[in-house]
């Protein structure tokens, strides 16, 4: 990790936040909310994968939420800005050669004005709009037990994220959405995205754009969700034509106790066979809250990802195995309300599905402050 550019990020983040500190005070009243989070992560690889060695990296957040109407009066109408500094080296391309991404926050050296949209809530807040840059992953395929893990497939799937330019974490890109809340529990979000936010440009004819739709009933920490997709310009083996797929998210609570709580989680999602890298994914898992007595607010999981990849992948890379599978183990304990530290073990079977390469054994460490 660049040591210098981590000092100088974390500083510029501690100025703005106390820039904007003195108007938070009177948190009732103010129509601004801030939110300053650090991260900080070790990945060891101790066997297989690319070679043995250890990476960090770090990602810090600032973000500010504003009640428009609380502001100038505008009934219903929000806004929110996010920045983020990431620094480090990417452990998949440097020691595990992974295809799914065992670290969601690796990303290199980037400095970023991340999110920066509008929203207008009508009727009681049935009909909700969006538009500016929105990160695709805050409002669809979303498992709240499955984010717990530190993976990337268990945010949103590599049949989408590995397979076409898609507005997730480091690079949101311009949108609109519109959300139609039916009653308490059923809801649904439509909404289109550039097609490639690297470039932050908007240019449908030659970048494209991806369309997503989600169906979604939730009942407290139940959660049943239904997604379809389609990337007009994605690379796939018939060029030309885009890349289309769909999805189902279940988190499923299963038991309560004084202090705790169990539920599980199936994320299902399929591509069309053109797809350039995977065809279809599965991820399972379990997640607890409070396993230990008087430690409510740690976390525990078990879970598993498995990528399968296209025929477009597997005729590129002749003799590779048909899919990639990892299985992590993860613990966070809350410190304090502001520190947490989550120790996580993965073993990724089949790297990549590259043949050459064994399976990889890795430990990653986070550190999180976050005010």
């Amino acid at each position: 990790m660049n040591r210098s550019i981590a000092k100088r990020s974390l500083l510029a983040m501690t100025l703005a936040w106390f820039s904007v500190s003195p108007a938070l005070a009177e948190e009732n009243t103010s129509p601004l909310s801030a939110e300053l989070s650090y991260l900080a992560e070790s990945v060891r690889n101790y066997s297989g994968g690319l070679q043995k060695g250890t990476k960090n990296q770090a990602t810090g957040t600032a973000a500010i939420s504003i009640d428009v109407e609380k502001a100038v009066g505008w009934p219903g109408a929000s806004a929110y800005v996010e920045f983020i500094v990431n620094h480090g080296r990417e452990p998949n391309t440097t020691l595990l050669g992974d295809a799914q991404g065992a670290s969601n926050i690796a990303d290199g050296n980037r400095n970023r004005l991340q999110q920066a949209w509008f929203q207008q809530n009508l009727m009681d807040d049935a009909i909700s709009l969006l538009v500016g840059t929105h990160d695709l992953n805050s409002e669809f395929y979303v498992s709240e037990y499955a984010g717990f893990f530190t993976n990337s497939s268990f945010g949103i799937g590599p049949e989408i994220g590995g397979n076409a330019g898609t507005s997730l974490w480091p690079e949101a890109g311009l949108a609109a959405r519109v959300a139609l809340q039916f009653n308490e529990q059923i809801s649904l979000r439509v909404a289109g995205y550039d097609g490639d936010p690297a470039t932050r440009a908007l240019d449908g004819g030659v970048e494209g754009y991806m369309y997503i739709a989600e169906l979604a009933y939730v009942d407290g920490d139940a959660a049943y969700k239904v997604g379809g997709w389609k990337h007009t310009k994605a690379a796939t083996a018939n060029a030309g034509q885009g890349l289309s797929g769909g999805y189902l998210i279940v988190d499923q609570p299963v038991m309560d106790w004084d202090g705790g709580n169990l539920g599980a989680f199936l994320q299902v999602g399929v591509a069309q066979r053109a797809a350039e890298s995977f065809k279809n994914y599965i991820g399972v898992g379990v997640h607890v809250a409070g396993l230990i007595p008087g430690r409510a607010d740690d976390e525990f999981g078990i879970a598993m990802a498995r990528a399968d990849f296209s025929d477009t992948y597997l005729t590129a890379n002749a003799g590779f195995s048909k899919n990639e599978t990892v299985f992590e183990v993860s613990y966070r304990a809350q410190l304090t309300d502001w520190l947490a530290i989550q120790p996580a073990f993965q073993f990724i079977k089949s790297p990549s599905g590259n043949t050459g390469l064994q399976d990889a054994k890795v430990s990653l460490l986070r550190v999180e402050i976050s005010m």
